[in-house]
């Protein structure tokens, strides 16, 4: 699962995006026969269950924000409401293009949850998706490999007038038409 692209997109809340180094090494969860060892060293993004089970020695790598968790789609967002805190950085994984879970994820995060950090999306993300994953509140994209970031980029202006509310804060069309009719 660790992705061997070396950088990712960021695209900071209603913000520019820009193309930055992939800091992040994606820990395979192992097995309870054989549990995953976590590297001492450099910046990490661990399960879901392995954060769980071992809270309580990685939050200090968490609140410096070395250490992240990420979500498969099976896995579920409301587990780290306690932890929106503690974590900079919570990931979603895409397996295959058709799970959609971690869009409802993000926004859960951000609207019911209150998280301020960074969310990426990994695994089999497209440049069609950008748009869509940034107004739930993914922050970080790091596209599959193999395809050009530079292209990635122009994915956020696709469309330049949401229809909806949304994690991103942008006035929805109806709201800005009703503020003009009241002007």
């Amino acid at each position: 699962m660790a992705n061997p692209v070396k950088s990712v997109i960021v695209k900071p809340l209603n913000g520019q995006a820009s193309i930055v180094a992939n800091e992040f090494v994606v820990v395979e969860t192992g097995t309870a026969e054989a549990p995953v060892a976590i590297p001492s060293e450099g910046k990490v993004l661990v399960h879901l269950s392995v954060w769980e089970a071992n809270k309580a020695d990685l939050t200090a790598r968490a609140e410096a924000g070395d250490l992240g968790v990420y979500l498969n789609p099976e896995d579920n967002p409301e587990q780290l409401q306690g932890d929106v805190n503690v974590l900079k950085l919570i990931a979603f994984h895409f397996p295959v293009f058709k799970f959609g879970q971690g869009y409802s994820g993000a926004y859960l995060l951000r609207a019911r949850y209150g998280f301020k950090g960074d969310i990426r999306a990994f695994g089999d993300i497209w440049r069609d998706q950008f748009f869509y994953l940034a107004r739930c509140g993914f922050t970080q994209f790091d596209i599959k490999e193999g395809k050009s970031l530079e292209d990635a980029l122009n994915a956020f202006s696709d469309f330049t007038i949401p229809y909806q509310t949304s994690a991103d804060g942008s006035l929805p069309v109806f709201n800005r038409r009703a503020a003009a009719a009241g002007a």
